[in-house]
């Protein structure tokens, strides 16, 4: 029993010591106008690892997110229609991730 509370110690130790690093990153390189940040993932065709590559942009967002406007862009770069659906349905999941047309992209950032 002792091992177990040894090693539960342990383990919240350094969650502890990883979540006061990370307030520390954010206190240190901060932006000075509070910027928002996006990640732009382009999918185009038929994209075998589109989910991975939108999950792995989301939790980017989420570990450096202070923000109400940070959020990840899905960009249509012609993706056919099954990978198209999986990008959709990642992008509801995901409230701050959105897709977007190359056209769509280009208003926004006018």
């Amino acid at each position: 029993m002792n091992v177990v509370s040894a090693v539960l110690l342990v383990v919240f130790a350094v969650i502890g010591v990883i979540s006061f690093i990370r307030e520390l990153a954010y206190l240190l390189f901060r932006y000075k106008n509070d910027g928002s940040v996006m990640f732009i993932t382009p999918i185009g065709k038929k994209c075998d690892d589109a989910e991975l590559m939108l999950r792995s942009a989301a939790a980017r967002v989420k570990w450096i997110s202070r923000f109400k406007h940070d959020y990840v862009i899905c960009l249509d770069c012609d993706m056919d229609d099954e990978t198209k659906r999986i990008c959709e349905k990642i992008c509801e999941e995901y409230g701050f991730a959105k897709l977007m047309s190359k056209n769509e992209f280009i208003e926004m950032i006018k």
